[in-house]
């Protein structure tokens, strides 16, 4: 539901999110520990974003999104083109785009470390390992490019996403709230912690100013 205004005056709800933080490492035995003892099935398949596949991929992070409790904005076909697929990552299963990670790597002064700011598995495909998968694959991927924590932001009333995460090592290191009505110039949100203006910048949260965003 949006949010009220009271005499014209923006409201002051805000949405929260937890950032949380997991070691590289760590996050790769657990998720590994998992696979050993419940296999993802071999039609499961991961691979790197195909740019020549936005089209597929703008249909599946949209839909993934509309079963979330997540506040955000559909993505379009133009943004998703600005996106590096480097670090994104597409679920096959029998040829068919089931789930996506969105992954980055930042670098910050002397430190470089990684963000997952994105993922989703679509409703009737999930509790299958595929988000395990996707994980699995982000924490390689992270390794890979030389990186030992790992970020991730999560909306504070998605609770299914942050037992998921949580199975996985991450832990809460601060929170992250944003105004609803509020101006670029004024996101005053903190920049101490890695999680929210990139996700922001790429489209992948509500973006103000959205006509088309949904509000909790």
């Amino acid at each position: 539901m949006a949010s009220e205004r009271d005499n014209g005056a923006p409201s002051i709800k805000q949405r929260s999110y937890l950032i949380m933080k997991a070691e590289a490492k760590e996050a790769l035995k657990l998720a590994e520990q998992w696979w050993s003892q419940k296999p993802v099935p071999s039609y499961v398949r991961i691979q790197r974003f195909d740019p020549t596949e936005v089209e597929d991929f703008v249909d599946l992070y949209n839909r993934c999104f509309l079963a979330s409790p997540d506040p955000f904005c559909p993505l379009t076909v133009e943004q998703a083109q600005r996106l590096d697929p480097e670090g994104i990552f597409i679920a096959k299963m029998w040829g068919k785009s089931v789930g996506f990670i969105a992954c980055f790597v930042e670098k910050k002064e002397d430190s470089i470390y990684g963000e997952i700011t994105g993922i989703g598995v679509l409703p009737s495909r999930r509790r299958r390992g595929v988000a395990t998968a996707l994980i699995k694959q982000a924490t390689e991927f992270f390794l890979d490019s030389g990186v030992e924590e790992v970020y991730i932001e999560v909306f504070e009333e998605n609770i299914p996403s942050q037992m998921l995460i949580r199975a996985y090592g991450f832990r809460e290191v601060g929170r992250r709230d944003v105004p609803i009505y509020a101006s670029s110039a004024d996101d005053t949100s903190s920049d101490d912690l890695p999680g929210g203006k990139i996700m922001r910048r790429l489209g992948l949260r509500p973006r103000v100013g959205c006509q088309d965003c949904r509000d909790i």
